[in-house]
């Protein structure tokens, strides 16, 4: 049932407006004689609005009225958060003050004295806005909420640091929207070997998140059975092709992979379109991990090339999405050298350290950003 408020200094107007409408079969309707009286209604007091708003959907209210005229309750009223929404149409016998009504933020007029079916046909549509207001209000905040719950979900499937005697994984993560495309994994296959994946989906918000989580539901299965980055590449492919093959829109995205044995200090890789992960040894120039193969998802029959490269310990392993590296106005070239010269100066931090000071390099938090950082000792 819609609530209106008729507010005007005229008992006989009041009279005349509270019978048309009942008439028309609006049965809630509240009367106020003045501005302040209107306040006292909707639950304002000294300015300061109700922590519920009223039951009214609609206030019909008079331009010319002593104390408060009609233009200055509108802008109080429209002031206040709860009451942005809330259609104000005015009541008025001329239209002198229609600039400034309109500007103090009210809907519509009503001119006094004219026909009935002029009133209810402005009534009657204001009260379908409102409720087409309060319908999409509704379904944002119920929108906002599910994304709250989406974001907890992604955060709560991210694996946790990993500390072992001779290496330690930690990580840094951060969301543009409430949801990311961005995703980490990682695991001990045996106390020597690790398999570490990072992957970022095409786009933002939803949709990416929704494929990165399909994805993330598989990968105890595929990097447990297949390990090594040719086959776990190989799969994750089929995978994204089975899974999203047939859409519309071409569904892919970047991955880096891991196989660490620490026992030979090796690592393979695949890059599939990644930028490229950062090997960082205490003497000499930091080891581009660099793309080995195509974005996985694009083709049916990717390449599956990886690359073994050693390494003496102590070693750090830097992955990360190209939110860290891309800035406006500068290539992603020039981010990723500033990339490396950051990094190399944080050496001496311990590894959890060094991923919260590197995820400082951008602080623009435009794209969605995650950091890997692999010690080896």
């Amino acid at each position: 049932m819609s609530g209106i408020l008729v507010v005007d200094d005229s008992r006989l107007n009041i009279a005349y407006l509270t019978n048309v409408l009942q008439t028309a079969g609006y049965e809630d309707i509240q009367s106020a004689y003045s501005a302040q009286e209107a306040y006292t209604i909707l639950g304002i007091h000294n300015g300061q609005p109700p922590r519920k708003p009223a039951s009214v959907d609609l206030i019909l209210l008079d331009i010319v009225m002593p104390d408060i005229d009609g233009i200055e309750a509108c802008t109080m009223i429209k002031s206040l958060a709860v009451y942005q929404d809330l259609p104000i149409i005015f009541l008025t016998a001329d239209r002198v003050h229609f600039r400034e009504a309109f500007s103090a933020g009210g809907m519509d007029f009503i001119e006094k004295g004219g026909p009935d079916y002029e009133l209810l046909t402005r009534v009657q549509s204001a009260l379908k806005l409102k409720k087409e207001m309060d319908a999409r209000k509704a379904w944002e905040e119920k929108v906002q909420t599910d994304l709250q719950l989406a974001k907890h979900l992604q955060r709560s499937v991210l694996t946790p640091p990993l500390t072992e005697p001779g290496i330690h994984i930690h990580s840094w993560y951060m969301q543009s929207s409430e949801v990311s495309g961005d995703m980490f994994y990682w695991k001990m296959l045996n106390p020597d070997q690790y398999g570490v994946l990072l992957i970022d989906v095409s786009g933002h918000g939803i949709p990416a998140a929704l494929i990165s989580m399909s994805i993330r539901s598989l990968l105890d299965g595929i990097v447990g059975l297949y390990r090594k980055p040719r086959e776990v590449c190989a799969e994750l492919n089929r995978q994204m092709r089975h899974l999203f093959g047939k859409s519309r829109r071409t569904a892919y995205f970047t991955a880096i992979y891991l196989f660490i044995d620490r026992n030979k200090q090796e690592i393979e890789y695949f890059n599939a379109g990644h930028p490229p992960g950062l090997l960082l040894m205490q003497d000499g120039s930091p080891i581009k991990l660099s793309g080995t193969t195509v974005p996985i998802g694009i083709k049916q029959d990717m390449k599956l090339d990886t690359v073994t490269v050693t390494y003496d310990t102590p070693t750090r392993i830097v992955l990360y999405t190209d939110g860290l590296v891309e800035r406006p106005g500068l290539s992603i070239h020039t981010g990723i050298e500033k990339l490396e010269q950051y990094a190399q100066s944080l050496h001496y931090l311990d590894n959890e350290a060094f991923v919260g000071k590197l995820e400082r390099l951008n602080r623009q938090r435009d794209d969605d950003i995650c950091i890997l950082s692999i010690e080896l000792e």
